[in-house]
């Protein structure tokens, strides 16, 4: 585990292998999708569903639905790979009966053919601007079209990180430190391993390129708290 990264989230605070933990910002997710879903409920009730609005308990409880799956999300970097959960959360009515169940899912870094970002612009229904960035996981068995909406599926689309240009780099700089490793990261690097290095010479300049990446991490966390203190 990088000790040097700092991170609120502490889901994975025993998991194996752990190389960095990225937060998302559950607040600005949450507040933007609850917009969305009310203007969303505002015109359907109006001119598209009353009647089935009316019979569906999401009117009433849509506010509690939404940080309900929200904050469920965790990802970290593993030396196995990104790893995305969804831990057990209410659905519906927030009925015991209606809970799902924690969903994991790991993607190695051999497997990853594209990790990109869309940054926030344009606006939803027309008048609520977009405020977060989402990050675009592929492996090549991703790509497949959605047939509901034509838009391109993904592997992974992870929508809200507080950091996602410190993932992106992070997600490259593992996949590049398993290419060299002959296709698995057998230990998860730290910061005292990538100084010493393993004896490779290209091994050992991605680990530092990985540590200066990490260490450049870190001093924009330290920024951005400064920032806000200030």
């Amino acid at each position: 585990m990088v000790k040097s990264l700092r991170w609120e989230d502490k889901f994975f605070a025993n998991e194996d292998g752990l190389i960095a933990v990225f937060d998302f910002d559950y607040e600005q997710v949450a507040t933007f999708q609850k917009t969305v879903a009310s203007v969303t409920m505002l015109v359907g009730s109006l001119c598209l569903f009353p009647c089935l609005s009316s019979l569906c308990c999401y009117p009433c409880c849509y506010r509690n639905q939404i940080d309900w799956d929200v904050y469920s999300q965790h990802i970290a970097i593993t030396r196995d790979g990104i790893k995305f959960v969804r831990d057990k959360r209410h659905r519906f009515c927030g009925l015991a009966c209606q809970d799902a169940g924690k969903e994991s899912k790991t993607i190695p870094f051999d497997k990853i053919t594209d990790c990109d970002i869309t940054e926030a612009a344009g606006a939803t229904c027309c008048c609520i601007n977009n405020v977060y960035s989402v990050v675009s996981v592929d492996t090549a068995s991703s790509g497949n079209v959605n047939p509901d909406n034509g838009a391109r599926m993904h592997e992974l689309t992870i929508a809200g990180l507080k950091d996602p240009l410190g993932f992106k780099k992070l997600v490259w700089s593992m996949k590049r430190a398993t290419a060299a490793g002959g296709g698995q990261v057998y230990a998860a690097p730290s910061l005292g391993m990538m100084e010493r290095g393993f004896g490779n010479d290209d091994t050992n300049q991605i680990l530092k390129d990985i540590r200066n990446e990490l260490k450049e991490l870190n001093s924009n966390l330290k920024n951005k708290i400064a920032d806000g203190e200030e």
